[in-house]
């Protein structure tokens, strides 16, 4: 199993003595194991490892803020993840960012090029229950091993607190890791700061709100292209 620039897998299906080559187009290597079984399901009911491999290849987001990912035309990423969040989904999520931060880009050879600045926009995963305060600390800690530029924890309450005190815990100092009250002030914050070539997770349970500013981050980008557009007609 392999992934691309964007974090899209590609991997040998082995049914039926037959080895398939596919590549998806969903975003994260957790959709591996979906894809296998959904390609078990279908392989039983007596579909073809061919018709397999088209259906899975053709697969895509079907509903808005899971895991829909863009390029703004100033080559800033977004990943637009802001439907849902908990433990599973918020690691997953972070282990895509990475990648895509780390991944050369068209042109470049492996080791080449520049880490790309990443940056986690992360809001509260509810219904946690008693563990709510410490699943909030890991995912801040692991937005730390994995080495993730900024981490903009949206939101006030203990758990979002425990999320931006781990990260602080597992090293983060400075002005990486900070805590917003809301995703007004989150949205604020990366239309100053953000710069062309960054990768912008944005991931929580949708309480949270945080789909409005996935979509304002793109909704800038096209503005500015209208206006350059515009100016130079």
């Amino acid at each position: 199993m392999s992934l691309d620039e964007l974090a899209r897998p590609r991997f040998t299906m082995h049914a039926g003595g037959a080895h398939t080559e596919i590549r998806l187009g969903v975003y994260g290597d957790h959709q591996v194991t979906n894809a296998l079984c959904a390609a078990a399901v279908a392989l039983e009911c007596g579909a073809s490892a061919g018709q397999v491999a088209a259906a899975l290849e053709a697969a895509g987001p079907v509903s808005r803020h899971r895991m829909h990912v863009v390029t703004r035309a100033d080559g800033v990423t977004v990943i637009d993840d802001a439907y849902n969040a908990n433990p599973d989904s918020m690691r997953a999520g972070l282990q895509a960012l990475a990648w895509i931060a780390h991944a050369p880009q068209h042109g470049q050879a492996a080791g080449t090029g520049e880490k790309r600045r990443s940056w986690a926009v992360l809001g509260e995963m509810a219904e946690l229950g008693d563990d709510a305060i410490a699943e909030h600390d890991r995912i801040g800690r692991l937005a730390v091993r994995l080495d993730v530029s900024r981490l903009v924890v949206v939101g006030s309450g203990r758990s979002m607190s425990a999320m931006h005190h781990g990260a602080v815990m597992e090293g983060s100092w400075g002005t990486e890791p900070v805590n917003v009250p809301d995703g007004e002030a989150a949205l604020a914050l990366l239309r100053a700061e953000l710069r062309p070539g960054d990768v912008v997770l944005v991931k929580a349970s949708n309480a949270a709100g945080l789909g409005a500013l996935a979509e304002a981050l793109l909704a800038d980008n096209a503005a500015d292209n209208g206006a350059d557009s515009g100016a130079r007609r």
